[in-house]
């Protein structure tokens, strides 16, 4: 069954068109509650980024494994 496009209203140009603005008025912002969230979210980041360097980095006290069975044998 096949139904041939038919438009139920007509084309209006664009300067005929009604245009309208609604205010939604909100509660403020808490700003305090939103700076301890940003400073608590970039600390997060900050110590993600930290441990996934140092997961790369080879330590300083690093013995190789052949150096540590030399040394107990």
């Amino acid at each position: 069954m096949v139904r041939n496009y038919r438009r139920k209203t007509d084309h209006r140009k664009y300067e005929d068109r009604a245009f309208s603005v609604r205010a939604v008025h909100r509660d403020p912002v808490d700003l305090h509650l939103l700076a301890q969230v940003l400073i608590r979210h970039t600390f997060q980041q900050d110590g993600e980024s930290r441990a996934a360097r140092r997961a790369i980095e080879v330590p300083e006290t690093y013995r190789r494994q052949t150096q540590l069975t030399d040394s107990v044998a």
